[in-house]
């Protein structure tokens, strides 16, 4: 009777907890990361697009537009629960070509579910 009773918990609190541990996939985190870069690179072409029609303007922008990373891949991404149900800590590599210089780094993301939606806070 009591093995019963241990496993009717079990089969009732699994789906809770199975619900409680959906962390972020790889490529939501990826999509998060890709974002902020076209974020990025959309305040870098408004900017541009302000700075007028002058020789020095061209010039600028230009330069400006060589030194904008792009993302190439995000890989290794590894999301763990942290400060309460909704929020991860994940790291990642991220490979970026800035310059026609291509380099990848580790990097760490806060990233938090927000009803239902994945919102990259760090």
């Amino acid at each position: 009777m009591n093995y019963l009773i241990k496993l009717g918990a079990v089969l009732l609190l699994t789906p809770i907890l199975i619900a409680c541990s959906n962390k972020p996939s790889e490529s939501d985190v990826e999509e998060l990361i890709q974002t902020q870069y076209d974020k990025a690179n959309s305040l870098m072409n408004d900017a541009m697009a302000q700075a007028g029609d002058d020789e020095t303007a061209k010039a600028m922008s230009g330069m400006m537009e060589g030194m904008m990373p792009t993302l190439e891949k995000v890989e290794n991404v590894s999301c763990d629960n942290t400060d309460g149900d909704n929020a991860y800590l994940c790291t990642a590599d991220v490979t970026q070509t800035i310059g026609g210089t291509s380099r990848t780094d580790s990097g760490v993301f806060k990233v938090n579910d927000v009803n239902g939606t994945w919102v990259l806070t760090q």
